[in-house]
This record gives structure tokens, C-alpha cells and sequence, in this order.
């Protein structure tokens, strides 16, 4: 699959698979001139029905230190999450992995070496259950920075065709964009279902066990009640 296919692919499902179709094309027509650039509108997608995201605490220590760093340099910066799917769509991520030295402005570059991390983890020895997590920054520049971007979302479709494992469903791959703001926002692409679904319950598991909501898409669950495991 060509780029273009895959981003071509993004805006068949978001404008012909969800009944809010009408709007995601007034978004993209309206950004037509940004290219990958355009910003999808989050507040639209599809909520994931069951399920939720859980993060070790080291997790969630590194991707602060991500939201630091894109804060202060100005540039993207791609990491992966590694976990495992504990039923229901309830994920937890308890490995952080990040080694391209490639950050600019306005993308981040996956390197050798992650492509090379990667492989390793999906396609030489696969885990049972487990769940990849294609993450990166955005800094704060331009008015929409706290959005994913129609390239982002190109990403992970073509992520999804051309690696086996994740086409069949044997890993499964989720998306997520650390903001300069101080949201952790996770997406799910289904390629059987053909869309596009957000995690709307994100957590830390602190060493204690206890579970605390992270923000997530401007909801800023931080400031519900803390649950415990």
C-alpha cells in the first residue's frame, strides 16, 4: 500500500464509515491545503465501547519525560509502548522504548534502531497477547498541535497492512500522541471493523496498586477519584 492509498484509506473510513462522516469531511476539506498535516478531529471519533488503557507507573514517568522534552525542544519525539490484552480491550503497557536521535519540529523519524526493536518484539518472538503502541509528541506549535494529524493516522493503516502479524490480528497495534498540554491520547485502528476508535480511559497503576485517571483528549480525568485495583 502506497502512502497515498493509506491516506486515502483514513479518509474513506472517517468520512463513509462513521455517522459523523459529514463532519470529518468538512474538517478535511477545510484543511485540504495542510496535506498530512490536516488535523483530525478527535471529539468525533468513535469511543472504544468496553475496555481501557493502564500504564505501569515507569511507563507513565517516561511518557511525562516525553511531554517535558517536546515542551521545552520544540520537537517531535517517537517512542513505542509494549503490553499485553488482559480481556475486554483492557490493555496494560508496562514497557517504554525509544532510541531515534532523528526529532524535528514537525515529525518524528522512527530510526534503524526502533524499526529494528520492533521487528524484534512482533515478528521474531511475539509475546502472547501482546499489544505494540506507535507513540509520539507533538510540541506546541501551530493551533493544532493537540490533535493526530491525517499522517498519523496514514501511519497506522499502513503499519497495520504491511506487518502480518498486526493485519491478522495476532499483535494488535494501538496509536498514541503525547501533547504538550498534558493529555496521553490512545487510538485504536480496527481493520476488520474498518475505523478509527479512542481509549477514553486511561490509568497509572502506581506501585501501591492503586489506579489514577490520566487526561486524556481534554477530559482531564486526573481530577476524577482515584480507584483502587
Amino acid at each position: 500500500m502506497t502512502r497515498e492509498e493509506s491516506v486515502k484509506k483514513v479518509k474513506d473510513i472517517l468520512v463513509n464509515n462513521s455517522v459523523y462522516g459529514a463532519y470529518h469531511k468538512q474538517n478535511f476539506d477545510a484543511f485540504s491545503a495542510y496535506g498530512e498535516n490536516a488535523p483530525i478531529n478527535s471529539s468525533i471519533l468513535y469511543n472504544m465501547p468496553t475496555g481501557a488503557i493502564v500504564l505501569s507507573e515507569d511507563v507513565y514517568f517516561a511518557l511525562t519525560t516525553v511531554m517535558d522534552v517536546t515542551s521545552t525542544s520544540y520537537q517531535e519525539f517517537p517512542f513505542f509502548l509494549y503490553g499485553k490484552e488482559q480481556g475486554d480491550n483492557n490493555v496494560v503497557f508496562d514497557e517504554f522504548f525509544s532510541a531515534s536521535s532523528q526529532r524535528y519540529g514537525d515529525q518524528a523519524l522512527f530510526d534503524d534502531r526502533m524499526n529494528e526493536n520492533i521487528t524484534n518484539k512482533v515478528r521474531n518472538n511475539p509475546a502472547p497477547n501482546l499489544v505494540v503502541c506507535h507513540g509520539h509528541s507533538h510540541p506546541p506549535i501551530g493551533n493544532y498541535h493537540q490533535n493526530f494529524s491525517l499522517g498519523d493516522f496514514a501511519s497506522y493503516v499502513a503499519l497495520n497492512e504491511s506487518t502480518p502479524e498486526f493485519k491478522s490480528g495476532r499483535v494488535e497495534l494501538t496509536g498514541c500522541l503525547v501533547t504538550s498540554t498534558g493529555d496521553i491520547n490512545f487510538v485504536y485502528y480496527d481493520n476488520k471493523a474498518r475505523n478509527f476508535y479512542r481509549y477514553t480511559n486511561v490509568y497509572v497503576r502506581e506501585y501501591n496498586g492503586n489506579l489514577v485517571p490520566v487526561n486524556c483528549y481534554g477530559m482531564n480525568q486526573g481530577e476524577q477519584t482515584q480507584m483502587s485495583q
